[in-house]
């Protein structure tokens, strides 16, 4: 693996196959958490997912990225939808330019839902490199019923394990699970239905379940990361050939 601390010559030696962006957040995390808490976790992922792959140039964690449904709590910045498209996008043809033929994003905020479709732009394009992304599902293992989303339970058990210096938990509010849905966060933001900022249960947290969410998150992402590009190899390669070399017909392998 090469990442930022690499020169550029061993980069070029080094002829990974697949870049690794990471994208994290900065923005409120209620009373106990700093607000570079994605930001943190996503480098940490992106290194282990990248350790894990092999042969990739792991960039540095993107600290911004689509988090106005935080705006009213101090310190929280972000970037219209529209502007980290163009970040992913001028970032993912620079890469090409490098020799990177696939990129893979690590999205760790919930909000960036516009990596989705600049994803699916990129690729139908066909201009540059295959990129696929992943959100770490993993972070969500053993919550059981009580709603986990911001500042609860999950992310401050991976802070615990990763940074518990910057860990306040004697500033940590109750436990809070709102009766509505997601989208809400879309209608009148987390301070409309979180005054404190937390959506979740951050009283359970542990270091140790933070270690085990992680782990858990890590194997998540690379089996999706080389299961993915191996399907996509496999379509690109078309359907294989039979014995007298001919095409076979639609439905045989």
């Amino acid at each position: 693996m090469v990442n930022w601390e690499s020169t550029f010559r061993e980069i070029e030696r080094a002829r990974p196959e697949v870049a690794v962006l990471p994208i994290g957040s900065v923005e409120q995390h209620s009373h106990h958490l700093p607000v570079g808490t994605d930001y943190l976790v996503a480098q940490v992922l992106g290194e282990r997912v990248a350790r894990e792959l092999g042969n990739c140039y792991l960039l540095p964690a993107l600290p911004f990225s689509c988090s106005r449904e935080h705006q009213g709590f101090g310190g929280t910045v972000w970037l219209r939808p529209a502007t980290l498209a163009a970040v992913v996008e001028d970032l993912v043809a620079a890469l090409g330019e490098s020799g990177i033929g696939k990129v893979v994003l690590i999205v760790a905020h919930g909000g960036n839902w516009i990596v989705k479709p600049t994803v699916r732009e990129i690729n139908l394009a066909g201009k540059g490199p295959r990129v696929i992304y992943t959100q770490p599902e993993g972070f969500t293992v053993g919550q059981g019923e009580f709603a986990d989303l911001h500042a609860g339970r999950a992310e401050t058990s991976l802070m615990l394990h990763l940074h518990p210096g910057l860990v306040k938990m004697k500033r940590a509010r109750r436990d809070h699970a709102p009766k509505v849905g997601r989208e809400f966060l879309d209608y009148v933001g987390m301070k409309g239905v979180s005054p404190t900022g937390v959506w979740g249960a951050p009283s359970g947290a542990s270091a140790e379940e933070g270690e085990a969410l992680l782990r858990e998150a890590t194997r998540r992402a690379v089996e999706y990361i080389r299961g993915t590009f191996a399907e996509l190899e496999r379509a690109a390669a078309g359907p294989r050939r039979g014995k007298r070399g001919r095409r076979g017909r639609p439905g045989e392998l």
